[in-house]
């Protein structure tokens, strides 16, 4: 099998040459600029969600900024006695 099959021939014909040029010219401009609208409906609908969503937290934030909630358990407290001696934690790299 040769490999000179896998390519499209171009016309011999110079009028024929030339209108597979534009034609190709018009289709790699018409996809560029594709791909531009799409870029830029992206970055309008991503922008548009930010807005939107920053919008609805400020309106619902009725709550002190400086509490945190969620769900905490309280643990008893511990003397430092209970630690591991340093020599043997697994912090450090002796035992790498």
């Amino acid at each position: 099998m040769r490999i000179h099959k896998f390519f499209i021939n171009p016309p011999r014909h110079p009028l024929l040459r030339a209108l597979l040029v534009i034609a190709g010219t018009v289709l790699l401009i018409g996809l560029a600029a594709m791909g531009l609208l799409v870029g830029a409906a992206v970055i309008v609908v991503t922008t548009l969600t930010v807005l939107v969503r920053g919008w609805l937290r400020s309106r619902r934030s009725s709550v002190d900024p400086g509490v945190i909630e969620g769900e905490f358990t309280v643990m008893p407290p511990r003397s430092r006695g209970t630690l591991p001696p340093a020599g043997d934690a697994s912090t450090t790299r002796t035992g790498w």
